[in-house]
């Protein structure tokens, strides 16, 4: 199993984003931008070979992106809604088969194929920023889920705004949260 961490700050703000193991081991680049058509993230092992590529093919509240690797479709990710319309949505990566189920307002979701746990993802608190947390269950799968995680968290139905996270950070009294705080009730 690989635990990689994610800031999300970063991810909100599309900036360059550093994936980083428990240790504090930079371990992939993700850069690009994505909302709009024909948009692109990429990951980068932090050696500079490119190892997946997402390019944005539908733009909408349900949009799809399609993700090569050496250049080669590996599939295709869709938001799709829910019973409950918006409130539920899930996510479908074809040709592999993933599922992608969880609570979206708590940012905690897992990503399945058929019975098998892929990744499970979750959000931390933490006085150094909010971070994702990603629990991979094979190293191979990693770079493609560490994009997977970064196009879910954008399409969060509760997300905070850039200007709803600013006001938080300047009127939070970070001194005093000095411990690991989770969502989660585990």
């Amino acid at each position: 199993m690989v635990r990689l961490y994610i800031n999300n700050a970063y991810m909100s703000m599309q900036n360059r984003m550093i994936v980083k193991t428990p240790s504090g081991k930079d371990t992939y680049l993700i850069v690009g931008k994505w909302g709009r058509a024909r948009d692109a993230l990429s990951l980068y092992a932090m050696n500079g070979d490119r190892l997946v590529e997402a390019k944005q093919t539908v733009l909408s509240i349900f949009p799809k992106f399609d993700f090569y690797v050496d250049n080669q479709k590996l599939g295709t990710v869709k938001k799709i809604p829910g019973f409950q319309g918006l409130k539920q949505p899930y996510y479908l990566f074809s040709d592999l088969n993933w599922f992608i189920s969880g609570n979206f307002v708590e940012q905690q979701y897992v990503v399945r194929h058929h019975a098998e746990v892929i990744m499970r993802v979750e959000k931390h608190y933490s006085f150094q920023g909010d971070f994702y947390a990603l629990e991979i269950e094979k190293e191979e799968y990693a770079p493609v889920c560490c994009v997977l995680a970064v196009i879910i968290d954008h399409y969060s139905s509760e997300k905070d705004s850039i200007w709803q996270q600013y006001k938080k950070e300047k009127y939070s009294l970070s001194f005093m949260h000095p411990f690991i705080f989770s969502k989660s009730s585990k």
